[in-house]
């Protein structure tokens, strides 16, 4: 009987240190869809009317704390997308992140982390996450940056917060110089956007040689935020979001303007978004509208895109959708094209 206890004692000592660390939190998130596209093509050989199945942004992550004193709290984040139409390349870096939070001052993260600009648009993307209809195929500002070193602050009065990174540039003494980013482009004469990793050509090496900040307002029915970016991805940019809930009906609008800070001949950009939700029981229904104006010298690039989906919510965490889309694109010397993106599919998280 004593040996019994005395094993039982010794199994208990090593099991308590392990049992005050929180186990981590598994997570992630299948989002598939099977999408028509009937999109423009000059290309006399391109068919631009094609079937595609997409996977939107699907994801596998890790998450958790740790209480470390009765004020702080280790905090820790690594995230991957994950390819859930094909096979072979996969596990993406998304956000990653550890940090330290205190429960009055706020949390420090230091990371692979969202941008503040990129989080303040809230929820006013209905298409958020879409292969083909995600405002970040459209417009500038869903930066997730590298080396971020991120301040977000406990909400004061319980509505007003503030989301700060600072970015180095992390000069390599090459010429290939700055700080990577995930950028998405359009280019203004074929009307493609593209996604890129760029590098400043500035080969800077300051602590803060890019900053990103969101302040923002929130209460049961409202939310206000505005955001900057300096110097990101070679970019400047301001970004005003306004959302209103009523009941089972939101409405949500959102303003920005964006600029380059190397090549002042490049894109300048301008864009408006009025999107709107209304949820009945299981069924939830969304639309939107995206202006986005892109200046570049003496070419123009208009684009609008109108559009509106269904979901049907079998549980809080699976949900069967639809989505339609038009998107109209309008170039310097009144060439027009017209583009449809019809996709339905299934989201479950987990």
């Amino acid at each position: 009987m004593k040996r019994n206890l005395l094993a039982l004692a010794v199994g208990v000592a090593f099991i308590l240190p392990l049992a005050a660390q929180a186990a981590p939190t598994v997570y992630g998130r299948l989002n598939l869809s099977v999408d028509y596209m009937d999109e423009a093509t000059s290309a006399p050989s391109v068919d631009g009317k094609v079937w595609k199945l997409n996977s939107n942004a699907s994801r596998v992550g890790v998450k958790g704390n740790e209480k470390l004193t009765d004020e702080l709290t280790a905090v820790y984040k690594a995230e991957w997308d994950v390819k859930g139409d094909i096979g072979g390349a996969d596990l993406v870096a998304r956000e990653r992140y550890i940090g330290l939070k205190h429960y009055q001052w706020g949390t420090v993260r230091l990371g692979h982390i969202d941008s503040p600009f990129k989080n303040s648009e809230d929820s006013i993307d209905v298409f958020n996450d879409m292969a083909n209809l995600d405002m970040g195929k459209f417009l500038y500002g869903q930066n997730r940056l590298d080396n971020s070193i991120n301040y977000v602050s406990p909400k004061f009065l319980d509505v007003f917060g503030a989301n700060l990174t600072l970015q180095p540039g992390e000069k390599s003494g090459s010429g290939n110089c700055g700080a990577a980013n995930t950028v998405f482009s359009l280019d203004p004469t074929t009307g493609l956007v593209t996604s890129s990793t760029t590098k400043s050509n500035d080969c800077e090496n300051h602590i803060a040689d890019a900053i990103s900040l969101a302040l923002s307002y929130e209460d049961d029915s409202l939310y206000l935020s505005a955001a900057m970016d300096k110097e990101v991805a070679d970019m400047d940019a301001m970004r005003f979001v306004a959302r209103y809930k009523m009941s089972d009906f939101t409405v949500s609008a959102m303003f920005q303007t964006a600029e380059p800070t190397v090549n002042k001949m490049s894109k300048k950009q301008d864009s408006m978004m009025l999107s709107g939700s209304y949820n009945m029981g299981s069924v939830a229904v969304r639309g939107e509208v995206l202006l986005v104006t892109d200046s570049a010298a003496s070419l123009d690039n208009n684009t609008m895109l109108i559009g509106a989906g269904v979901d049907y919510n079998f549980t809080q965490s699976t949900k069967a959708f639809v989505n339609l889309a038009l998107k109209n694109q309008e170039k310097t010397g009144g060439s027009a094209e017209d583009s449809t993106y019809l996709g339905f599919g299934m989201e479950t998280r987990f």
